[in-house]
């Protein structure tokens, strides 16, 4: 089985969810989802497959610069 974690940011809940993944047991492959500043976090653990950096909170901060306004009209 192969499960996807969504959890981009909140650095307390990306290592609080680590044992979580090693109570779900060896058969399960996760794939997770973080903010590229934590991406090394879930590295830590042996069951995480594949860690997708994500930058949510620089693309939040410049969302409506005038760069980004102009792309979305």
């Amino acid at each position: 089985m192969k499960v996807l974690i969504v959890k981009t940011s909140s650095m307390g809940d990306i290592i609080h969810t680590l044992p979580a993944l090693t109570d779900a047991g060896k058969n399960i492959s996760f794939d997770w989802v973080v903010e590229e500043n934590f991406a090394e976090i879930p590295r830590w653990h042996p069951f995480v497959n594949k860690v997708i950096p994500v930058a949510i909170r620089r693309w939040r901060k410049n969302i409506f610069t005038k760069k980004n306004v102009e792309r979305i009209f």
